[in-house]
């Protein structure tokens, strides 16, 4: 079963890509597949990978997760390489390569709908302007309760607790290889609310640790667990938070069988064996007040963002639906057996 994570987040920075480390990735070769809306790019994506023996990762759109914007298998990385998410191979040819879909035809009528299309992207920029500033905002009210909390927090404590846990996996000092640190999202706000790919995480895991925290007061905990994991050897999932991607949110070990899960109270996490470790303080009554006001002013904002997202979304599907009747179904068909073989002889040199 593929492993199914975001690469793109609509966060408090704005459309924020983890799509560039992945050519750091154990020497990924990155084919970028090429084309305008609607016109097959994610059923490209799928298709090529069906063809190549099947993903190791599914890459979600997180402006639509019904929809794919990537396929991770062994030694390459096949991409959606279009706006917002823009990646391009590093040497087309020698390290990756291009797989631009093939063109309209009746572009003559396509060019009659110009006015209409700059229109609805018109339209969607403005949703996704408004989706943007609100994630903004979000991100500051969580900021203030860190703030509030942050005098509270033994950091102290917290960093022993970190150590313990490492001691208890055998990993209190370094291995003889250093092990791999790959970047994804797990969580993403999407037209269908703010989505926890759960399923990813009961894959990799069959226990966690949970870390009760609304706040991101564990953030140095997070950073020295996955440096213990990864200077032991393992492959550590670091997966960030989609409104503060610089902070992580959770880690997958697959080799330990072992996710570190954080709980903000609002995601489903999945039902593994867990050890439960409460991180934010118990703070005094007057302080507890304005921590709720906090919530719930964020609970408002979420229901909004979603709405300006799911408009966004609403206008794109209106692009693609201009465009659709301008495809060309049989070089499409004709194109996909060409570029699983240049995937696959890119993928066999050397």
């Amino acid at each position: 079963m593929a492993l199914t994570f975001f690469l793109g987040a609509n966060s408090g920075e704005g459309f924020f890509s983890l799509y560039p480390a992945l050519s750091r990735e154990e020497g990924r070769r990155i084919y970028a597949v090429k084309g305008g809306p609607g016109c097959g790019k994610s059923t490209s994506i799928r298709r090529l990978a069906e063809a190549l023996g099947g993903a190791e990762e599914q890459i979600l759109c997180s402006s639509d997760p019904d929809s794919l914007d990537g396929a991770l298998l062994p030694g390459a990385a096949i991409l959606d390489g279009t706006a917002p998410h823009v990646v391009d191979p590093a040497f087309p040819g020698a390290d990756g390569d291009y797989l631009p879909l093939p063109a309209f035809r009746d572009p003559a009528g396509l060019a009659k709908k110009r006015e209409a299309l700059w229109a609805y992207k018109a339209a969607s920029s403005e949703e996704y302007a408004s989706a943007y500033r609100l994630l903004s905002a979000l991100r500051a009210l969580r900021e203030e309760r860190r703030a509030l909390l942050s005098p509270l927090w033994d950091t102290a404590r917290w960093e022993k607790k970190a150590d313990l846990l490492l001691k208890k996996e055998g990993l209190a000092r370094a291995g003889t290889r250093q092990g791999q640190v790959r970047l994804r999202f797990l969580d993403g706000f999407t037209p269908k609310g703010a989505l926890f790919l759960g399923e990813t995480a009961e894959a990799c895991a069959c226990r966690a640790v949970v870390l009760r925290d609304s706040a991101g007061l564990g953030q140095a905990l997070l950073i020295r667990l996955r440096d213990g994991f990864s200077a032991g050897g393992e492959t550590v999932y670091s997966c960030m938070d989609p409104l503060e991607p610089h902070r992580i949110a959770h880690l997958l070990i697959p080799g330990r069988e072992l996710a570190v899960l954080t709980d903000d109270g609002r995601r489903a996490l999945p039902q593994l064996p867990a050890r439960v470790l409460r991180l934010e303080p118990s703070p005094a009554q007057p302080l507890r007040g304005r921590l709720r006001l906090l919530r719930r002013t964020e609970d408002a904002l979420l229901d909004d963002i979603t709405a300006r997202l799911a408009a966004a979304h609403a206008f794109h599907d209106r692009i693609e639906a201009l465009y659709r009747p301008h495809l060309d179904p049989e070089g499409l068909e004709a194109a996909y057996a060409a570029m699983a073989e240049r995937v696959r002889g890119g993928t066999e040199v050397g």
